[in-house]
């Protein structure tokens, strides 16, 4: 009963019928490093927009857009960094278990105390543009002056 409330209340906010506000959070199957078959999103209508892209009501899921707003991705990037697990098993890459394609971990030790800051720092916006190798291009000049 919370989550039809729930919704009622994000509707009634939204002034739009659950068919235009709402979206379907499809379903992805996947192994963890341990072989364990997981499932990520629900398979219900309850995708709801937000800051950053689209989260689901019921199972929590989130879908991240391109055209976010920097300060609300840098929050989000702050908060997975705190529980960040990288690891490598058959030549596989994880991380927290859920694996991942390229590098294991793209951002350099001496940005990593940058993480403490409420607000973005300068580099912040080519590590989210940038694929690997330009942004290594771009600290380079960074650090270099």
């Amino acid at each position: 009963m919370a989550k039809i409330q729930i919704k009622n209340i994000l509707l009634k906010q939204h002034n739009t019928k659950p068919k235009n506000f709402l979206k379907e959070c499809r379903q992805e199957k996947f192994f963890l490093e341990n072989g364990e078959e997981i499932q990520r999103g629900c398979g219900l209508t309850g995708l709801y927009r937000t800051d950053v892209g689209w989260r689901c009501l019921y199972c929590g899921n989130y879908l991240y857009q391109k055209k976010s707003p920097l300060d609300a991705l840098w929050f989000h990037f702050r908060m997975g960094r705190e529980y960040w697990k990288i690891s490598v098993s058959q030549d596989k890459v994880f991380i927290n278990g859920v694996p991942v394609s390229g590098l294991p971990d793209s951002l350099p030790r001496k940005l990593i105390s940058d993480l403490s800051e409420p607000r973005p720092p300068k580099w912040f916006p080519y590590f989210v543009s940038y694929e690997g190798f330009q942004f290594k291009k771009y600290l380079e000049k960074y650090w270099n002056g």
